[in-house]
């Protein structure tokens, strides 16, 4: 996998740039920013690391975790997805043309795994499987062909990809999962959310709405960027993935086992299973966002293919990629 083929360069910078002008339309207010403490151990004991489109960015101490601090209030973020351009243009560009590609490279691939797992975990097979932020659907309409849960709802806040996702045939909860409150009535044997994570105003209170809306031992599974992965530790502040106001929490294998535990789940899996740590530190390389050091350079610039490859499966085998997926279960 490249990452062009799932990220194409042209779409992209376009969708940065909207971010940009959005960070001004936005957010320029301050005041109306909270200062928080860790997302992940809740103790206030950071260094700041950089300032990046006027958000400032803190290393915690004891944990590890990097988060956007102060940050926009939990309405404030959810008037910019509702209104901001480059929400839009994501839903209406970026997903629309790049679907195809990312349904085979992502969501298929994401979904047998996943049927896998249920299949492993469940004695019969589960009734309900809720997919929180779910986008345009495309892991939704691949869980559904592989028939491993009887009923599939999306939660998507949005106007547009919640339309999307009806007209896929699925039913939709339109709202943050914060505010579902009474409408979602049915148990929940199967949780997930893909990328969402490092999008939260406050995972623990998100993850005390997971764990409500779960039935006895069910499972969360969800991925997000790890901070402690390969790519962003060599482009820091320079990542494209470190984006505000899209992404402000950035948590480790460490911290996000600590907050799920600390909010009554069970971990049972937690693998980095990334395939693009190489090819995002060469583009960023090539496009002269970054001065590599001499093994980096040499990695990228002077090592073959084969070689890229298998130092992508060393960082995936071994816990080192940016990408994490983790399975927990609910504690009773």
């Amino acid at each position: 996998m490249r990452e062009e083929e799932i990220r194409p360069k042209a779409i992209f910078d376009k969708y940065l740039e909207l971010a940009r002008e959005d960070t001004v339309t936005f957010f320029s207010n301050k005041d109306d920013f909270d200062y928080i403490s860790c997302p992940a151990c809740e103790i206030d004991n950071a260094d700041v690391q950089f300032e990046k489109e006027g958000f400032k960015y803190v290393l915690c101490r004891n944990c590890g975790t990097l988060y956007a601090n102060p940050r926009p209030g939990f309405e404030i973020i959810q008037q910019y997805y509702k209104n901001s351009k480059s929400t839009r243009f994501w839903a209406e560009y970026f997903y629309k043309d790049t679907e195809k590609q990312r349904r085979e490279k992502i969501f298929k691939p994401r979904a047998i795994k996943i049927s896998e797992f249920i299949k492993n975990n469940f004695i019969s097979k589960p009734e309900v499987l809720v997919d929180i932020g779910a986008g345009y659907g495309a892991f939704l309409v691949e869980m559904k062909k592989l028939n491993a849960v009887n009923k599939i709802i999306a939660i998507e806040p949005s106007d547009d990809l919640a339309g999307i996702c009806r007209e896929k045939g699925f039913q939709v909860i339109q709202s943050p999962l914060e505010k579902v409150g009474g409408i979602l009535r049915t148990k929940v044997s199967v949780a997930t959310s893909f990328e969402l994570f490092e999008h939260l105003h406050n995972p623990r209170q998100f993850l005390s709405r997971v764990k409500e809306i779960l039935s006895e031992n069910g499972y969360f599974i969800l991925t997000t960027l790890n901070i402690e992965g390969f790519d962003l530790q060599v482009l820091w502040e320079k990542s494209n993935s470190i984006a505000p106001p899209h992404h402000l929490n950035f948590f480790n294998l460490y911290s996000i086992e600590y907050l799920l535990q600390h909010s009554g789940f069970e971990v049972v899996m937690k693998t980095t299973p990334g395939f693009l740590d190489v090819d995002i530190v060469k583009n960023a390389y090539k496009d002269g966002s970054i001065k590599a050091d001499r093994f980096i350079e040499h990695l990228i610039k002077k090592s073959d293919t084969k070689t890229q490859e298998k130092f992508q499966t060393f960082l995936r085998e071994n816990r080192l990629s940016s990408h994490m997926c983790i399975i927990a279960r609910k504690e009773i």
